[in-house]
């Protein structure tokens, strides 16, 4: 058995529930995500802060990685004391955004030396904006190049700026076009593209029976928001999809740009098993995660989750308990337990996390 840590080395904080956006795919707001549900009238949750500026002291001594999620992180009310709060202890901080309000935060993400922005954008004009809003891809292109503009004038290197692509039916045929004439290279540090995150039903249901078994928890809100027929997928080009990724991998690469695939491979057989949810036959095969011993997740409402958008895993509030007794409590070690004995839960191969977190990668024969 793993040494458990006392203390997690990466904490994602879901500041708010709430987002400017309604992307189509988005788990949470988007048309099948967990906020979107007719019978979800709830107004969205803010993390509260006081709870967070004690999280934050505690972990202090062990300096974590900080990720702030959502919704849209940047519409968080106390966005600038957090950042100040994070950066007394000289950790790292980094958040994805939707970026149409990186112009009005960018001089203070270059003043308190933010470290990493990841803006999430889906195509040319065009596709983005059906997939996410109109004139929310102009908005994120000014909000780049003012970030960009606000490093230069004060010399400085952070925030590095990252464009996160997800790749679905709609953008697949679009990933040269915009990597490689619509973006400007220069004002980039790193690329990420990634396919599009899913489950199936039956894994659904299963980590659902897994949910109930295990821990009693009966909550399906967050878990249903990322079910996908493979069907749905059907029209991608494999063969192509990894042309493009690959030609601009390469071209990013020979430009000292750091790019980033999930999954790492992106051959044509290896796109045809993640995207008929044969998981078990693709080149990249994991042994385990190491999550659950390194890092940790704060929902939005204060409870404790230790996988990243699946939120109905709940092993303590810290509205009730710290995080240090949390993170060694019986129910943390009841779910590591879990995991070094069968390696994985029902829903884990259709994980981003995994290809960043996974251990011991080895290749099919």
């Amino acid at each position: 058995m793993p040494k458990i840590p006392s203390l997690p080395r990466n904490v994602t904080l879901h500041l708010t529930e709430n987002c400017n956006l309604r992307c189509k795919i988005c788990y949470y707001w988007g048309e099948t995500g967990a906020y979107s549900k007719s019978q979800t009238n709830q107004k969205p949750k803010t993390l509260n802060f006081e709870i967070v500026k004690n999280l934050i002291r505690e972990l202090a001594i062990v300096k974590p990685t900080y990720s702030l999620f959502g919704g849209e992180p940047l519409l968080y009310p106390y966005f600038e004391e957090l950042l100040d709060e994070i950066k007394k202890n000289n950790s790292f901080v980094n958040t994805p955004t939707n970026g149409t309000l990186l112009s009005d935060n960018a001089e203070l993400l270059v003043k308190k030396e933010f470290d990493l922005v990841r803006i999430s954008l889906d195509g040319p004009r065009d596709i983005n904006d059906k997939m996410r809003g109109v004139g929310s891809y102009e908005k994120a292109i000014q909000g780049i190049n003012d970030l960009f503009e606000v490093k230069e004038k004060e010399k400085a290197n952070k925030p590095l700026i990252d464009i996160i692509y997800t790749v679905t039916p709609d953008n697949f045929l679009t990933i040269e076009e915009f990597f490689l004439q619509d973006l400007d290279i220069s004002k980039l540090d790193r690329i990420t593209i990634q396919m599009q995150n899913f489950i199936t039903k039956q894994m659904g249901e299963d980590y659902a029976e897994f949910l109930s078994s295990e821990f009693g928890i009966l909550s399906d809100t967050y878990w249903k928001g990322l079910v996908r027929l493979p069907s749905e997928f059907n029209e991608i080009d494999r063969t192509e999809l990894s042309r493009q990724v690959n030609r601009v991998r390469t071209y990013y690469s020979s430009q000292n740009k750091y790019a980033v695939l999930l999954p790492p491979t992106f051959s044509s057989q290896n796109l045809e098993a993640y995207l008929t949810s044969n998981w078990d036959q693709m080149t990249d095969v994991y042994e385990k995660c190491i999550i659950p011993w390194v890092s940790t997740e704060i929902v939005a409402n204060g409870d404790v989750a230790p996988c990243h958008i699946f939120y109905d895993l709940v092993l303590g509030n810290l509205h009730e308990n710290s995080i240090v007794d949390i993170w060694n409590g019986d129910k943390y070690k009841r779910f590591r337990d879990y995991m070094e004995s069968k390696k994985f839960m029902p829903i884990c191969p259709g994980c981003c996390i995994l290809y960043l977190a996974g251990k011991k990668l080895r290749k099919k024969r």
